[in-house]
């Protein structure tokens, strides 16, 4: 006798047009999922950029004039930019990278007595228009953060007096050079609803005038600021 068995194995299965029904709707669900995750992720404070306005006093000295202290006082102020680059992955900590661009008049220079017999004193008074450009660790318009980089300065207007034992007399035979350029860091303190406690470092990275030995200074010399600023960030609705 022959027993007939059924063959259960077409039970177990799933039609192909069930079976792409249901890949469809899971690829579905996953991309709505990533999207709503994306979606509260996405900060566009990394992505907008941020105007703003500085202003503040520089504290400066002239390194290699004979003297020491930031004993020159002046006043700095401008606007600033920063263009950030976007949320960046596998950052290790909540924040981006922007870059910043300042427009700003500076004023720096030195005051000092007797860096050699004879001469009383030295006043050196400089004006720049300066351009710095800065990376940033940003974290938005409203948080705190800080930067480093170069600045190009143009040297308007400068002047120098220098008091003898004979009297004053203006020194003009060894101008200035006409471009400065320094290398910057700044911290970005927020303090109260987009206002911002700013210093700045810069120095020098090429002498500003050369051969000035016989006044007391060494051969080269160097620009040396520290600033006490404020910054405020306007606010961009985009942001929001």
């Amino acid at each position: 006798m022959i027993l007939k068995t059924k063959d259960f194995r077409n039970k177990a299965e799933i039609p192909k047009d069930k079976g792409n029904k249901i890949l469809a709707i899971l690829l579905f669900i996953l991309s709505i999922t990533a999207s709503q995750l994306h979606a509260q992720d996405y900060k566009p404070e990394y992505h907008n950029m941020s105007a703003g306005l500085i202003g503040g006093i520089d504290f400066a000295q002239v390194d290699g004039d004979g003297y020491k202290g930031y004993n020159k006082m002046g006043i700095t102020g401008g606007g600033v930019l920063f263009m950030p680059f976007g949320q960046l992955e596998n950052f290790p900590i909540d924040a981006t990278i922007a870059l910043s661009m300042e427009v700003l008049f500076t004023q720096k220079g030195s005051k000092g007595n007797d860096p050699v017999p004879g001469i009383l004193s030295q006043n050196i008074n400089m004006q720049y228009a300066e351009v710095p450009f800065q990376l940033n660790l940003y974290r938005g318009p409203r948080k705190s953060g800080f930067g480093m980089g170069l600045s190009i300065g143009y040297l308007a207007i400068s002047e120098e007096t220098i008091v003898t034992d004979q009297g004053v007399s203006l020194k003009n035979g060894n101008p200035f050079n006409k471009f400065d350029l320094n290398y910057v860091l700044t911290a970005n303190i927020h303090l109260w609803n987009g206002l911002f406690l700013s210093p700045k470092f810069q120095y020098s990275l090429l002498s500003v005038r050369d051969n000035n030995s016989m006044y007391g200074g060494r051969d080269q010399q160097f620009n040396n600021v520290v600033a006490l600023r404020l910054m405020y960030l306007f606010k961009n609705d985009s942001n929001n």
